[in-house]
């Protein structure tokens, strides 16, 4: 069997194992952004074979490639039982890729939202900002019922200083997501300020008073 035959068999391999996981650990509204995160991750390492130029390089490739797929497997274990275990330590957001943090909350006494925050194409900034989506879900449970996705723009500060969130002002005033949004970021590693917080006007002009 040639590198290329036995490369793609390591890429099978791993989708295996995320499907296998994905079957025994469904995970509701959460799963179509994890389905799209493990196989974008792997996607963008199943022709890394053919770039190879030495046995070092192949053996990085290998090694990339397989490292992507257990930590996933190991993921939705821990979501799930962040879902459906009573006695557990109260759900936290966990961070499944460097543009990608969930949050799936215990859902047996009471139905909280699940949450996911998302980096949109990432590589690309509009005029070096970025865009993010901060997606609430309202039956965390149930994958039939769509969440609803807030903007969330990542203005570039000061070298010195970290980078600036904005929000449209009808997410501002949904206190208990706006919260959610900053342990979303709190989770990725992205010290970022929250012009809600830090800036309460948004840089808004103040509104005429009313007669």
């Amino acid at each position: 069997m040639d590198l290329g035959a036995r490369y793609r068999g390591l890429y099978e391999a791993g989708l295996f194992i995320a499907e296998s996981a994905e079957d025994a650990y469904p995970l509701g509204a959460l799963d179509a952004v994890l389905h799209a995160s493990i196989r974008s991750e792997l996607g963008a390492r199943e022709n890394s074979i053919d770039h190879c130029d030495s046995r070092m390089d192949v053996a990085d490739a290998a090694e990339g490639l397989a490292a992507i797929a257990p930590p996933y497997a190991k993921l939705r274990r821990e979501l799930f039982s962040d879902l459906h275990h009573v006695g557990r330590p109260a759900a936290r957001w966990r961070a499944v890729s460097r543009n990608l943090a969930v949050l799936a909350p215990l859902q047996v006494w009471r139905r909280p939202p699940a949450y996911a925050l998302l980096l949109r194409d990432p590589g690309v900034a509009t005029g070096g900002a970025e865009s993010w989506d901060f997606i609430v879900y309202p039956r965390a449970s149930d994958p039939r019922v769509p969440g609803t996705t807030y903007t969330a723009m990542v203005f570039p500060d000061a070298a010195s200083t970290p980078g600036t969130v904005q929000v449209t002002r009808q997410l501002e005033e949904q206190h208990e997501h706006y919260e959610q949004l900053t342990y979303g970021f709190t989770a990725l590693g992205r010290l970022v300020q929250f012009a809600a917080l830090n800036h309460p006007d948004g840089g808004r002009e103040p509104q005429a008073p009313m007669d």
